[in-house]
This record gives C-alpha cells, sequence and structure tokens, in this order.
C-alpha cells in the first residue's frame, strides 16, 4: 500500500495531528524521536554540530511544509530516511570545492564501539569488544542495516524505506551480516583459545 492512500484510522494520529497544525504534536514527535535521530545521525557522521544543524533544519522543514506531507504511520523511519538524506545533501555541499561530481552518498560509515553493548549487563568487555570489531568489519550498507534492526528493530519494509532499497537486498544484507559476524566472533574465540593454551604449555 502506497503511503499516501493511507486513510485517516491507519494514519499515526500524532502525525496527523502535526500535519493540522498542532504545536503539540511537533513537540511530541520532537521528545520522542530526537535522541534516536541523533544517535542514528552521529553513525552516519561523526560531526556533532552537523547532525545537529540537519536535525534542526530538518524538523524547521517539516513544520514549514506539514500541510504538504504525506499521512503516514510510522513517523520514525520517515523522519530517519529524511535525516539520511539531509545528511548526505550536507555532506555533498562541503565536498563541492573538492569535487563538481560528487553525489549523494549511498553509503555512510557507520562504526561501533564496544561501548554500545555494554548496556546488556550479560555482555563483558571482551565480548563487546569481539562483537564492535566483527561488526566493523562488515561493509558500509551491511553495518547500517544491522543498526537499524537491531538498535532501532525496525522490520525489513522499514529498513528498504530508509535506505532506499528493495526488501530482498535489506533481507540479503541481514542474513549475509549475520553469517559474516558469526564467522568473525568464532575465528576471534578460537584465535584467544590458541593463544591462552600457548601461554600454559
Amino acid at each position: 500500500m502506497e503511503i499516501n492512500s493511507l486513510n485517516l484510522i491507519e494514519e499515526c494520529p500524532v502525525w496527523r495531528n502535526f500535519r493540522f497544525g498542532d504545536p503539540a504534536a511537533l513537540a511530541s514527535i520532537f521528545n520522542d524521536h530526537y535522541d534516536s535521530l541523533y544517535f542514528y545521525g552521529k553513525k552516519l557522521v561523526h560531526d556533532e554540530d552537523l547532525v545537529k544543524d540537519c536535525l534542526q533544519n530538518l524538523f524547521l522543514k517539516i513544520w514549514t511544509r506539514r500541510e504538504n506531507l504525506k499521512a503516514i504511520k510510522y513517523v520514525r523511519p520517515y523522519l530517519m530516511k529524511s535525516l539520511r538524506r539531509h545528511i548526505g545533501d550536507q555532506v555533498v555541499t562541503q565536498k563541492r570545492n573538492r569535487s563538481r561530481e560528487e553525489s549523494v552518498p549511498n553509503e555512510f560509515h557507520i562504526t561501533f564501539s564496544h561501548e554500545d553493548f555494554l548496556i546488556a549487563t550479560q555482555v563483558s568487555k571482551e565480548q563487546s569488544e569481539a562483537l564492535a570489531y566483527s561488526l566493523n568489519k562488515l561493509s558500509a550498507r551491511q553495518r547500517e542495516a544491522i543498526f537499524l534492526k537491531f538498535y532501532e528493530e525496525m522490520d525489513y519494509l522499514r529498513i528498504a524505506d530508509v535506505m532506499s532499497l528493495n526488501v530482498q537486498s535489506v533481507r540479503n544484507l541481514v542474513h549475509q551480516s549475520l553469517k559474516s559476524i558469526k564467522d568473525q566472533m568464532s575465528a576471534i574465540h578460537h584465535s584467544v583459545f590458541m593463544h591462552v593454551r600457548s601461554g600454559v604449555a
């Protein structure tokens, strides 16, 4: 179903109120999604000021153009896709003096640190470091798909929308990523085991 064919029952109520000009709805959307959008933006580009500027511009843009926006059911994927595009545009603008043929990036280089996983108390520092290392070995698109799938808990359809891919491509990215992570983790654990054995031999 196309997003613009949603009926009023299917449309997110807060988004509907926002489109109809309710400032409280804008505040609710901002408060509910800003932190996740900021975290996602910082994963896309390691420039805090750029991310903050893009977020400010994004919310200003959707408010001023609210009457022309489509009815949507899922707000966060829509905002993430918009932020991704806006950051890409800004990156291109910054690089324009170096190359006139720059285009909007299709891939952002998301990186993971072991701190990203220490929230789960059952994960040790060593395990989280190994997991971060394995994730950072993935391709740029694989890392972004994994981030959206497991950090944002999006389904394949929403991820496909954010990344401008088809659903099967997203499924393949996630499947290949998980297999690669499993292989990397196995190799790391094997290496550690062999190192321990050699140390006690």
